[in-house]
């Protein structure tokens, strides 16, 4: 069974790339919003979060801390991206497995998301 891959991220074509580079290794499904990404975790609960942290309707930081307060979520890896933010400000973060800053490198993601996935 391949492992399913959350990617929470306002920017469509962000999403696409992530969505093509990281399919080669997990079933990934993509999301544009935090109230879509709300609601198919009603029903699925993924093995890897990549959640961008400035959304339309909300924030990716929050939606962490959601997603390690959850008992069936809490133990899956959370990874933050972002433009605005540094890997220094978010290192106290314990709900927080990774962060990759944008714009980034591909390959740097793929082995990280790989990383994760592998690990969990």
């Amino acid at each position: 069974m391949r492992k399913l891959v959350y990617i929470l991220e306002d920017e469509e074509d962000i999403r696409d790339i992530l969505s093509i580079f990281l399919s080669e290794h997990a079933e990934v499904k993509t999301f544009a919003n935090i109230k879509s990404f709300k609601e198919a975790m009603l029903t699925v609960i993924p093995h890897l979060f990549l959640l961008d942290i400035n959304l339309p309707d909300g924030n990716g930081l929050e939606l962490a801390m959601d997603i390690s307060n959850n008992l069936l979520a809490k133990n899956k890896p959370i990874v933050i991206m972002s433009a605005h933010m540094r890997n220094d400000d978010l290192q106290q973060r314990k709900e927080i497995s990774a962060f990759i800053s944008k714009p980034f490198d591909l390959s740097l993601m793929e082995r990280k998301v790989v990383e994760l996935l592998d690990a969990s």
